[in-house]
């Protein structure tokens, strides 16, 4: 069938994975017979990042799966992948094996592109097995990390037999790291919560911000263990350790950490599902039982997690922060924060107005810490009364500078 719609995606150079699912819309337009052509550029001196690659075939996947249109065909003509692409419409790739749990695997020398589309545990185990046999250069353990990520898939993701698909990939780049990213198009993280049987972890579901989940907050014994965040705790714990980078992106929210200096949480166009992606330095430390013990006892460790922590007060949802109730949920999270960076950029760019309450709470939060070093940053558009609030909060973090 002939394309009926398309779609030209560019690559950027910065934010290249957030950027993409930006571009990568649920158009409401769509006719369950439309073929849609997407077809890529990169812009100059992007790199590649494989995430954008695994979040554009699993977008596709799941237009299909769900029947929201027909068919996708791709065209990769205008950029270098590390793989070969088959000749084939990601319909042909979904249903040309019908009995086979896997749709596809494109394996190179440096990269490795999996589509899921059966839950078969067996299946699973085997690729895990392939996944560690595949270089010698794979770092010790890193098919556990990689186990815990889509067992959370096929546990929590809640997706019916009919659309059930994620996609993994991986790449060894040039600059010696091995970046991976596990996306689907599930619940997403809060509608995991909303399953969990820990009380705590099933509270954080009701609560605005849902990715604090990378915190040893909540433990639970037995075969009853899930949907309290392990898999994510360990792959972030790991990452910090590395020395490597880490992003998740859930509905629309953002998590991201590089290396152990910075922590970064902000509102981002909706991903419909979970995508976890970062990157290990082949040449660092790469520890999975110490993440497992650091687990075990959270007690051990460090406090000063990161040197920074950017938080986007757009990660709420909310312009305005005028209710009590998401005000506080937002000074809880500041508290976190103030546990585990020595220094915290609040950044209210999409905010238009908070309530006198907030403003309040903000100038407690700032007087009861010291000494932690805060900034505030006030957006291009702020009016006149926007502004007037938040220069009073940038003059009394300014004496806690002073004072130390």
């Amino acid at each position: 069938m002939a394309p009926t719609k398309k779609l030209d995606i560019v690559l950027a150079r910065n934010n290249q994975v957030v950027d993409v699912v930006r571009q990568l819309p649920y158009d409401p337009t769509y006719k369950s017979d439309d073929v849609v052509h997407i077809s890529l550029t990169i812009a100059p001196k992007a790199r590649l990042e494989i995430a954008s690659v695994v979040g554009i075939i699993q977008y596709s996947c799941d237009l299909v799966m769900s029947k929201i249109i027909h068919d996708v065909v791709f065209d990769f003509s205008r950029i270098k992948l590390p793989f070969t692409w088959p000749n084939k419409t990601i319909r042909d790739i979904i249903y040309s094996k019908p009995n086979d749990s896997l749709a596809i695997e494109i394996v190179s020398k440096d990269c490795r592109i999996t589509v899921f589309k059966k839950n078969e545990p067996k299946r699973r185990d085997c690729w895990y097995d392939h996944v560690k046999n595949w270089r010698k250069d794979l770092p010790q353990r890193f098919h556990l990390m990689l186990n815990e990520l889509v067992e959370n898939v096929s546990a929590h993701a809640q997706l019916e037999e009919s659309r059930f698909v994620f996609t993994a990939g991986l790449f060894f780049n040039a600059k010696r790291q091995l970046l991976y990213c596990i996306a689907d198009c599930g619940v997403g993280l809060k509608g995991s919560l909303k399953q969990a049987i820990v009380s705590e972890a099933k509270q954080v579901s009701a609560r605005a911000c849902a990715l604090n989940l990378t915190r040893a907050s909540f433990s639970s014994k037995g075969v009853q263990r899930g949907h309290q965040g392990v898999g994510l705790f360990i792959t972030s714990e790991l990452s910090q350790m590395n020395q490597g980078y880490l992003e998740i992106l859930s509905g629309t929210q953002e998590y991201e950490q590089s290396d152990n200096t910075v922590m970064r949480i902000r509102g981002v166009a909706e991903w419909k599902g979970t995508m976890v992606h970062g990157a290990i330095n082949l040449d660092k430390e790469f520890n999975y039982r110490q993440a497992m013990k650091l687990f075990a006892d959270p007690s051990k460790l460090s406090k000063d997690r990161f040197l920074v922590a950017n938080i986007h007060l757009n990660v709420y949802g909310e312009k305005t922060l005028r209710t009590r109730e998401l005000c506080e949920e937002i000074i809880r999270d500041l508290e976190l924060s103030a546990e585990r960076s020595q220094k915290i950029i609040l950044d209210f760019t999409g905010i238009v107005e908070i309530s006198q309450a907030f403003r309040g709470f903000l100038k407690q939060f700032v007087v009861n810490n010291k000494k932690v070093k805060i900034m505030i940053m006030v957006p291009p558009t702020a009016d006149e009364e926007l502004r007037e609030d938040l220069q009073e909060l940038i003059l009394l973090a300014a004496q806690n500078l002073v004072e130390e």
